[in-house]
């Protein structure tokens, strides 16, 4: 059994869980080392408190599971011609005995939770998030290598798109030769749909690219990101097209891009994520911008493009060493424009770390 599986089945222990059940995601890829297909077969993978650890496997899954994790005490095959019966029932005989069963909130699907009904009735199910994120958390030196990775690719992409970007371009265009860009540089795929967004869209935090000309003088913000390694990488920056920019345009600019600043280096071991936020948040909260200020200041990042810890106020926990969070404040005006830049950063002992590296001044492009 892999390392991480034996120090994860210490911490269900510990947490007084009786049994956790996982199902293909970022987790269980986390936990074996495979990344497995959430398809609609039926594939769940149980790691008790005590005993013996099992998995319900479709057989074409057989091979790949032996490889990733040979040393799984239980499995429980099946094929599509006789269904999945028999392995639930199987796997259910097994750990009848648990009264408290541990899933994912936000990974676990209904026809799976049926399963766990039918076959486990007995056992009361329970949120498992706080199990699986005490390790997932904290990144090692291969993880974050792989984050800087995907981080070079995007913004090597991102550098040839913007020598690209002409007054007139849809955001859909600019979009679209950014993701060529970071496929043909080695991404294994988008991290999510880039949000490319001109002008007057630019305020919108999470708008979707449309046919919209991009026009001379407006804000073009660009966040994407792309995986490598199975970890990803989150960035945004916001540039000028085609003139100069105006002296509202540099003082709001200005405001993010010092909050951004402000918000990195505050990101050290035992700092809150509410005090990160506040550092960040601080040159944002002059009188003029005080009101288009719309979200927290960042996320974990990792296997998923979000992950705990929710940088953001009110938030008291604190940031320990191997935590990979973005920093990405941000001001939007509605009808005239928003910036917003991003970076992740690596909370180590020695202090922050961005394994971005993508210059922060206002520029202009498309001239």
């Amino acid at each position: 059994m892999s390392d991480r599986l034996n120090a994860f089945q210490e911490k269900v222990r510990a947490a007084g869980v009786d049994l956790v059940v996982l199902n293909p995601g970022p987790s269980m890829t986390y936990l074996t080392g495979h990344e497995f297909e959430a398809h609609e077969r039926l594939f769940l993978l149980f790691v008790p408190a005590e005993g013996r650890l099992g998995a319900i496997l479709p057989l074409l899954e057989q091979d790949n599971w032996a490889h990733a994790v040979p040393s799984v005490d239980n499995m429980w095959l099946w094929d599509d011609k006789d269904g999945a019966g028999a392995a639930a029932a199987a796997a259910g005989s097994e750990y009848a005995a648990a009264r408290t069963i541990g899933i994912e909130p936000l990974g676990l699907r209904y026809m799976e939770y049926e399963v766990l009904r039918e076959h486990l009735p007995a056992g009361e199910i329970v949120s498992a998030a706080a199990i699986v994120d005490s390790m997932r958390q904290f990144k090692d030196a291969d993880e974050v290598g792989r984050m800087r990775k995907a981080a070079e690719i995007a913004e090597a992409a991102l550098e040839e798109t913007v020598q690209l970007v002409r007054v007139g371009m849809t955001e859909k265009q600019i979009s679209a030769e950014l993701v060529s860009r970071m496929l043909g540089k080695g991404g294994e795929g988008i991290s999510f749909g880039p949000i490319v967004l001109g002008g007057p869209q630019s305020a919108l935090p999470h708008g979707v690219p449309g046919e919209r000309p991009v026009g001379a003088g407006e804000y073009l913000l660009i966040d994407f990101g792309t995986s490598w390694g199975g970890y990803h990488c989150d960035i945004t920056r916001t540039f000028v097209v085609g003139a100069e920019p105006d002296e509202r345009q540099r003082a709001v600019y200005e405001a993010v891009r010092q909050g951004n600043a402000d918000g990195c280096a505050k990101a050290t071991v035992g700092t809150s994520c509410h005090d990160v936020h506040m550092t960040s948040q601080a040159p944002l909260m002059a009188p003029e911008f005080a009101d288009y200020f719309k979200h927290r200041t960042g996320h974990g990042l990792g296997l998923d493009i979000h992950e705990p810890p929710s940088v953001m106020e009110g938030n008291h926990d604190t940031l320990g060493a191997g935590t990979v969070i973005t920093i990405e404040p941000g001001l939007y005006l509605e009808g005239w424009g928003g910036v917003r830049i991003e970076d992740d950063i690596w909370v180590t002992d020695d202090g922050p770390v961005s394994l971005t590296s993508y210059p922060h001044e206002l520029r202009v492009i498309g001239t």
